[in-house]
């Protein structure tokens, strides 16, 4: 599911760089950095979720909050900061989309918008189960190292909230090199 998510996610930087523009090209970055970031920490945190489970089928592994509490809250934060929830970088970059469309092609803001929307509701309707539903499995005998999880999550976190000057213009000078 999250491999597919990585889909919609190529469409939204085509569509930043396809809006064109300083603004959009610049959003187009930065969200292929939030995403590369986010989707790492989901796959590892979702690696474990699979080898506790004893499989790959998201029917069966559920209550990871319970069982597995770093692996269930990894995911659950993972989850909210892929689907452009603030304060994470991907939400920073997706309103920066919106925006350009919006002054770009706005015809295209409804079509964005509701994208956006099923796979929100798609990925979450999901992952809550997985995270919150009745646990599938016993508790985990030790607590896997997540640290790679967490730190990718809070680079995506700090990229909402804060580009570093260096990087900024970084992607400043790019995105007017792509032109627009």
């Amino acid at each position: 599911m999250f491999a597919y998510s990585s889909i919609e996610h190529m469409g939204l930087m085509t569509f930043a760089f396809g809006i064109g523009g300083t603004i959009a090209n610049f959003a187009g970055l930065l969200h292929m950095t939030v995403h590369a970031l986010v989707k790492s920490g989901i796959f590892f945190a979702v690696g474990h979720a699979a080898q506790k489970a004893g499989t790959q089928t998201m029917a069966d592994i559920r209550g990871l909050v319970t069982t597995s509490p770093t692996v269930g809250w990894g995911l659950m934060l993972g989850s909210l900061a892929i689907l452009g929830m603030p304060p994470f970088g991907v939400f920073a970059s997706e309103f920066l989309i919106l925006t350009s469309a919006m002054e770009s092609a706005p015809w295209t803001t409804p079509f964005l918008l509701l994208g956006l929307g099923v796979a929100f509701a798609a990925i979450f309707s999901r992952v809550l189960p997985m995270v919150f539903g009745e646990p599938s499995s016993s508790r985990l005998p030790h607590p896997p190292a997540l640290v790679p999880v967490f730190i990718h999550l809070g680079l995506g976190l700090m990229l909402g909230l804060y580009i570093p000057p260096y990087l900024n213009g970084w992607y400043e000078a790019a995105a007017r090199m792509i032109g627009g």
